[in-house]
């Protein structure tokens, strides 16, 4: 079988699970292709028997720059199965509607969505999580990612809940393809840069540029905050959303027995409805896995 994973990520997260499930696909023996939507490159749309489609969830729905390539996929002579992987800081059931447009136009050029599937991973904006949650998320994330491969390869279908008045909710935050657009015209760089211009080589946009000797600002931010996340000083002010303003990579992979969970508080509920839902498949998918090798043995 013949894999594509088209995918964009702001900050790293959606990249991190993109890889996950090519290693998994890899290992079930299925060749599988990945395609970074930001990169612009030429792309075959015919040679391949299912498709991925990857992102992170900016206000509960698909960024832009997803939906501007789904825009130019080509209509499939036959049917073809399609999965839906995304990420977001909060495991709400709001974030079920942020593919609704994206479905609808891939139906449109026939494709078929069996599998969707959301991930929590740590905030690149509102506000910064611990990395003892950032190493949490990723480590059920890591574990998730067999049994849901698993599902897609023997035609399980597994989709998101409903959501009540969910396709106009998704319309309403839609307004944040137009807010991102206004509100990063307003990005700043305070006197702590370095002019190391990481900024202006990473945005996806290209929407950062330098005239003399001063950083501008476009309008054609899609609020994917890679920009402030990885600066190195911390110099970059996003606008209205400078409160928010999360800035540089987390720790996934050490565990501080020390160190102070952030807003405990916050969406709790939903976070341990979250893990405990997680735990639940990683469980039966281990304990499935247990027996089939116990049979082949």
């Amino acid at each position: 079988m013949k894999i594509l994973i088209c995918y964009f990520s702001g900050t790293g997260n959606t990249k991190k699970i993109v890889n996950e499930y090519k290693k998994q696909f890899e290992s079930k023996g299925a060749e599988v292709q990945v395609y970074n939507i930001e990169s612009g490159e030429p792309l075959e749309q015919n040679n391949f028997d299912l498709l991925g489609i990857a992102y992170p969830i900016h206000a509960f729905n698909a960024p832009s720059i997803v939906v501007n390539f789904v825009k130019k996929l080509e209509k499939q002579p036959e049917n073809k199965h399609l999965f839906i992987i995304k990420t977001s800081g909060e495991p709400l059931a709001l974030n079920n509607i942020s593919s609704t447009k994206i479905k609808k136009m891939l139906r449109h050029r026939n494709f078929t969505l069996t599998n969707e599937y959301h991930y929590v991973m740590p905030y690149n904006i509102i506000f910064r999580h611990s990395d003892n949650m950032a190493y949490k998320m990723w480590d059920v994330a890591q574990r998730l990612v067999p049994a849901h491969c698993d599902e897609i390869l023997e035609n399980q279908k597994s989709k998101l809940g409903y959501v009540f008045m969910g396709s106009f909710l998704a319309w309403v935050f839609r307004i944040e393809y137009w807010g991102g657009r206004y509100n990063g015209k307003k990005y700043t760089v305070s006197d702590e840069c370095i002019k190391c211009q990481k900024c202006v080589r990473c945005c996806p946009t290209h929407n950062i540029t330098i005239k003399d000797g001063q950083f501008e600002f476009g309008d054609n931010c899609i609020m994917c905050m890679r920009c402030s996340f990885f600066c190195p000083t911390n110099a970059i002010k996003i606008g209205l959303f400078n409160n928010w303003k999360v800035n540089g990579e987390y720790n996934f992979n050490n565990y501080n027995e020390n160190e102070e969970q952030t807003h405990k508080k916050f969406c709790k509920k939903s976070y341990q409805k979250y893990f405990e839902k997680s735990e639940e498949k990683i469980k039966k998918y281990e304990e499935k896995t247990q027996k089939i090798n116990e049979n082949n043995a």
